[in-house]
């Protein structure tokens, strides 16, 4: 039997398939140089930014996948009538999620709203505008993380290692922003537990962006709170302010801040795990995702 070459073993799998750490390097390569030459040229703000990096993310990914003769659509973002109807769903649940902690937070004391000039007609295209704002970030890490990491991953060592690595790294990301605490850190990793569970359980990338724009957009605008400790965005006719200790309130870092979204994230990650309500489309299992969990219907 012939011998592999010694460097062909430490590339590739006895399948011929590039091994998962070279395949990680390399989409971090691709997406740092593809997402930074689009920088260059992009006009230089944090919306560009995000736009980069959602390019890089999903040409990276999609390279990758055509490796193992897979299509583009198989990162998730696939393209059918079925994404706005996903996407739909991923903000009404990530929104639902975002005010019952604000709500909780609330009834504790933890946060209240003083009113402020402005009109019914102004707030409206304010949120639509605040939607279309945060839309972009929102694609730009679902591709970067959940995108292929999260699935090469979880493809190789299992759903559970999978969602744990890509949620440190998550938190880790978030280390950096204003009025952070070790809690707010914490609550960023769950999220992105919750975020990676909707993928896993959908195979869509719009279910899992759409969640993750509902939780920021709820924060951020309908409750006009920080957002991982970030106020970008400003509602008319109230403001909203945290109040009390930040480990129930948030503080500076907002609702992500507080104890209150810790409990409630691992609730809702647990029964999206665990419920037959979130099911791949067709659309998505003509893709061949890498990695997908499918619950039977009982």
């Amino acid at each position: 039997m012939q011998r592999r070459p010694s460097l062909d073993l430490i590339l590739k799998t006895p399948e011929g398939r590039f091994r998962l750490g070279w395949r990680l390097l390399l989409f971090v390569l691709v997406t740092i140089i593809g997402g930074g030459a689009l920088a260059l040229v992009l006009p230089a703000n944090p919306l560009y930014g995000s736009v980069a990096l959602l390019l890089g993310s999903v040409g990276s990914g999609a390279l990758l996948l055509a490796m193992d003769g897979r299509g583009a659509g198989a990162l998730g973002f696939y393209l059918g009538r079925s994404s706005l109807t996903e996407s739909a769903l991923g903000l009404l649940l990530g929104t639902a999620i975002a005010l019952a902690v604000v709500a909780v937070i609330f009834a504790v004391g933890g946060v209240r709203w003083a009113g402020q000039e402005g009109s019914a007609l102004g707030w409206l295209w304010a949120g639509l505008g605040a939607l279309a704002f945060l839309a972009v970030p929102a694609a730009a890490e679902e591709a970067l993380l959940r995108g292929y990491p999260l699935q090469a991953l979880a493809e190789r060592w299992g759903a559970g290692a999978a969602l744990g690595v890509t949620a440190l790294v998550f938190g880790a990301l978030h280390r950096a922003n204003p009025g952070v605490t070790w809690i707010g850190t914490l609550n960023v990793a769950v999220a992105g537990v919750f975020l990676g569970v909707v993928y896993l359980r959908t195979g869509s990338l719009w279910w899992a962006t759409g969640a993750h724009l509902g939780w920021n957009w709820a924060h951020g605008f309908l409750a006009d709170v920080p957002v991982s400790g970030l106020e970008l965005l400003d509602a008319p006719l109230y403001e909203g302010a945290m109040r009390g200790p930040a480990w129930l309130g948030g503080g500076g870092f907002g609702p992500e801040g507080s104890i209150v979204s810790t409990v409630l994230l691992a609730a809702i990650s647990a029964w999206c795990w665990h419920t037959t309500w979130l099911r791949p489309s067709e659309a998505a299992l003509k893709t061949r995702p890498l990695a997908l969990i499918e619950r039977a219907s009982s």
